[in-house]
């Protein structure tokens, strides 16, 4: 049995009773009817999850569909797009698409832990004034957890528009939205949230965007009136009624990763930095040609960072699955460590 690692995937399919209340009501579905193209009960739901009106809401094929939204609406060719590095691949693949310049301020990964610098990210953006601002926290791949203070003075000085991606917000310790509870949200800003990761419905392609009230606007011109179709909609219109079944999970997950991480750090000259997401980025002190012939039925998602040394060392991002998932990744490094 392969166990898929690599795409930050929720190991957990629903659960039998709750797929058994989607079939039943998709089966009396009109399937020769386009959805309500405002999508008017699934809002409502994400709004009494997330706890932000419903007019602030904008559904989307997943959140990379959303993300197209944005740089199709606010990103022009030889424009500036100012991010983190590393970050979210298609973040680069969009801006490459789009015709826009990737700025990026580089973290530091040569220590036990990744090292941000906060400061320097907001001196660059004055000095920029970029298009579009992108700040995935927890971040992909480090699965760090960017401070709320900081995220809270990007957007307050941010002069165009800043996305907060918390595509993995549910697994974190704390996440900026949460803290803009009962709070009118910046117009200028737009925090993006899936329910492919905790949730588990990678497979339906169901993300949105909170967003303030220019975002709003800007991405409703953008999308299509028909973008979520009535299956993924229905899913998740039921799943958003049961969250306790996504709030046991995330524990669960939350667990392994602890115990995980907890476990690679033990091995001479492995380093597992801390996570506030469902994967945890590995430096191993074996090059990667080690690995490749080693893997066997896992599938593990291998990094080229600035800091990787080739010959020595090299970055893995590992997905959190099952606890007989991480024995098996747990069991391959012990093994190489042998060698």
């Amino acid at each position: 049995m392969r166990r898929l690692l690599d795409k930050n995937e929720n190991p957990f399919d629903l659960p039998e009773e709750i797929k058994a209340l989607i079939l039943q009501k998709i089966g009396r579905a009109s399937f020769n009817r386009y959805p309500d193209p405002e999508y008017a009960v699934l809002k409502e739901r994400l709004s009494m999850y997330c706890g932000f009106s419903a007019d602030s809401i904008v559904p989307g094929n997943g959140g990379d569909e959303i993300l197209w939204m944005l740089f199709s609406r606010y990103v022009k060719p030889g424009d500036s797009v100012l991010v983190f590095s590393p970050t979210f691949s298609e973040y680069y693949r969009l801006a490459d698409l789009f015709g826009a310049s990737l700025c990026t301020v580089q973290a530091d990964l040569n220590g036990d832990e990744p090292r941000f610098d906060h400061t320097l990210f907001l001196s660059r953006m004055a000095e920029l004034k970029p298009s579009l601002v992108l700040v995935d926290s927890p971040n992909n791949p480090t699965g760090q957890s960017h401070p709320v203070s900081f995220i809270g003075k990007a957007v307050a000085l941010c002069e165009s528009t800043i996305v907060i991606d918390e595509a993995y917000g549910e697994f974190a310790r704390d996440n900026w939205l949460s803290s803009m509870r009962g709070k009118v949200l910046p117009a200028n800003v737009v925090v993006l949230k899936t329910l492919s990761k905790a949730w588990g419905l990678a497979g339906l392609r169901l993300g949105y965007a909170v967003c303030g009230k220019d975002s709003a606007s800007a991405l409703n011109a953008a999308r299509s009136p028909f973008n979520v179709n009535i299956l993924s909609g229905t899913a998740a219109e039921i799943i958003l009624e049961h969250s306790e079944v996504m709030l046991a999970r995330v524990k669960l997950l939350c667990g392994i990763r602890d115990g995980f991480i907890s476990l690679v750090n033990r091995l001479q000259g492995w380093r597992a930095f801390s996570s506030d997401a469902n994967f945890v980025l590995v430096r191993a002190p074996f090059p990667w040609s080690s690995f490749a012939s080693s893997l066997g039925d896992l599938c593990l998602k291998r990094f080229a960072l600035s800091s990787d040394t080739e010959d020595s060392t090299c970055w893995l991002r590992v997905s959190i699955g099952t606890e007989e998932d991480m024995e098996s990744v747990i069991s391959l490094f012990a093994t190489m460590q042998r060698r």
